[in-house]
């Protein structure tokens, strides 16, 4: 009599064997006229090892196990063992399978809950009789009926992987910071080159509804109650041999509006602004081996002084304070990035001039930053700008006025708790003064004009603090934060585009002469939802208030005829030109001087999608 193994898979088993280990007979392992019953087996010994002592099959036995029976002279010990592990490892599956049918229980999904329950790899057993199907191989079975592994025998765990304490700042993780991004790999990347791609639509609703949709005082938003594109960058990084470049496109309305805040472009010939303007960063350089690092790049590289980032996906606000909105976003120069130890950055610039494709005056501007990460949770950057004179001269006269300027940030995250629902938090505060000097005006109090020396005072200062809080592991975040500032002489206070007017226009409707007050302060709250690295839903209220009429009210800051191309004068409502000045004739007889509606407050809602590759 046979047993089932034999009937059910002793052509497999010998084919596998005579394949395997070329042995010429297969021998049936159970007694001629007995039935092989299931056996308590813990797992495969070596020559010599006692018996195992641990059950693993189906059904236990409490049976004493029969003596290992002599080995086959024409079979190997270690196939021997294989085969009795298969023979164990059928019986059991044909168990199992018995048991199933009885409870009609599907196989697969009895597979399944058997594969969890004993960490085996689940077997496929045919619901009905059909064709007989391959045998598993030995090694499959082996591991089937394994036991776990002794404390001994276990395999240690993966060793955690190596700081690096070479790469500059890469001993830490950084996306956390206000200015960062937040992707912590790469899509995509290659030995020549890593790309990048951005994308930045919003809609943003001014609760002054201006009827021409025109916003100002402000590089984030400038459109109400729209759609609207504000960034699509395409480019990446280029690395090969120590040599090395950037370049990332500038387009959507981030091509119009960053350039016409440059007033450089006024002094002299050739269009800068249009050779410029689809290029937020485009740079070449090299890399040399000293220390932890020393680059020397030259082009349009993206400036640092106001903390937050150009590019809004890498912030935690949408409409950042006005020491940021209000401050430089470009160089276009020379630069030095030297990293005398992998926590510290020394970075000097030589650049044209403030955030400027040229120069305005007979001056180059200098300047650098001091970027110290000492911990994880801290960041202290400085930055400084001085000598450029950055009044726009058009005459045949120098104007020499030159302007000084410090930015200062600290960035601390004081909690971090992945397990945790509220999972992070860290707070950001910045603080900036400048001043211009020379050329009619001064840093210090009025004093009386002598020549080009004393004047009225022409100064920055401003700060911005924001906390952020981040939820479940990174999914969710909140802002709230706000700054505010002084800028007597208006030098670096945003001009409208009143009538189309620019920084090389101007606008009479809103001076920026020496010694005229400006003052303002905004507020903001902003909820983020993440649900991948590579792209932000963020939602955003802000509050925001001037000294002086300055945001577009109601009637808007569009001529009743449109723009008709003289910015710099004054307005008739029939659209004629009324001079840089009034007087009590002025547009008498073309229905009076048009003014635009400017308020003191602008409260907006801002929603936007923005991604990064």
């Amino acid at each position: 009599m046979k047993t089932p193994l034999c009937k059910n898979a002793a052509v497999a088993i010998c084919s596998l064997i005579v394949l395997s280990f070329s042995v010429g007979r297969c021998y049936a392992q159970a007694e001629p006229g007995t039935t092989a019953a299931p056996a308590k087996v813990a797992k495969l010994h070596e020559p010599g090892e006692g018996p195992a002592n641990t059950d693993t099959g189906t059904t236990a036995s409490t049976t004493p196990s029969r003596p290992a029976e002599p080995t086959e002279p024409g079979i190997p010990p270690a196939v021997a063992r294989e085969l009795e592990a298969m023979k164990l490892r059928i019986l059991q599956l044909e168990a199992e399978l018995k048991g199933r049918t009885a409870n009609d229980q599907p196989p697969a999904a009895a597979d399944s809950q058997t594969a969890k329950g004993n960490g085996a790899p689940a077997v496929a057993i045919p619901a009905a009789p059909g064709p007989a199907s391959p045998a598993p191989s030995s090694a499959t079975m082996s591991s089937a009926v394994a036991s776990p592994r002794s404390p001994q025998e276990a395999t240690p765990p993966a060793p955690a992987p190596e700081v690096d304490n070479v790469t500059p700042f890469a001993y830490a993780d950084w996306t956390w910071l206000n200015g960062n991004p937040r992707n912590k790999d790469a899509v995509w990347d290659s030995k020549f080159f890593t790309p990048e791609i951005r994308f930045d639509t919003h809609f943003v609703s001014s609760f002054n509804h201006p009827k021409d949709d025109s916003l100002g005082g402000s590089t984030e938003i400038f459109r109400s109650n729209e759609i609207q594109l504000e960034q699509i960058s395409v480019g990446g990084d280029f690395h090969w041999q120590n040599v090395r470049g950037r370049i990332l496109t500038m387009g959507g309305m981030f091509a119009v509006t960053t350039p016409r805040n440059d007033a450089s472009v006024g002094r002299g010939q050739w269009d800068l602004r249009g050779a410029y303007k689809y290029f937020s960063e485009a740079w070449g350089g090299y890399h040399f081996n000293v220390n932890h690092g020393l680059n020397v790049d030259a082009g349009i590289f993206v400036s640092y002084i106001g903390l937050f980032s150009y590019y809004n996906f890498d912030n935690w606000a949408y409409q950042p304070s006005y020491v940021s909105s209000n401050t430089p976003w470009f160089f276009n120069g020379l630069r030095l990035q030297w990293f005398p130890t992998n926590k510290l950055k020394i970075e000097p610039w030589i650049i044209n001039g403030w955030q400027s494709y040229g120069r305005f005056g007979t001056k180059p501007g200098l300047g650098g930053q001091i970027l110290y990460r000492p911990k994880p949770w801290l960041s202290l950057v400085f930055n400084n700008y001085g000598m450029g004179e950055d009044t726009l001269w058009t005459g045949t006269t120098p104007i020499g006025r030159s302007r000084i300027h410090t930015d200062n940030s600290i960035e601390i995250k004081y909690y971090d708790n992945p397990t945790k629902t509220l999972d992070k938090m860290a707070f950001s505060l910045t603080g900036d003064l400048g001043c211009e000097y020379g050329g009619g005006v001064s840093c210090y109090h009025n004093r009386p004009l002598v020549g080009t020396k004393g004047g009225p005072k022409q100064s920055f200062a401003g700060w911005m603090l924001y906390n952020r809080w981040w939820f479940k592991k990174d999914t969710y975040g909140l802002t709230i934060g706000g700054g505010a500032f002084d800028n007597p002489g208006r030098y670096l206070t945003l001009l409208q585009p009143i009538n189309g007017a620019d920084a090389v226009s101007g606008s009479p409707y809103f001076p920026a002469s020496p010694g005229l007050p400006f003052k303002a302060w905004d507020t903001s709250i902003t909820w983020d939802w993440m649900p991948k690295e590579y792209i932000t839903f963020r939602w955003e209220y802000g509050y925001r208030h001037a000294s002086v009429p300055y945001f577009t009210g109601r009637g808007g800051i569009t001529p009743p005829t449109g723009n008709n191309g003289f910015p710099a004068q004054y307005v008739c409502n029939d659209g004629t030109p009324a001079g840089t000045s009034l007087t009590s004739s002025s547009c008498s007889a073309n229905s009076g001087v048009w003014f635009p509606d400017l308020r003191k407050d602008e409260p907006s809602i801002r929603l936007a999608i923005m991604v990064k590759f």
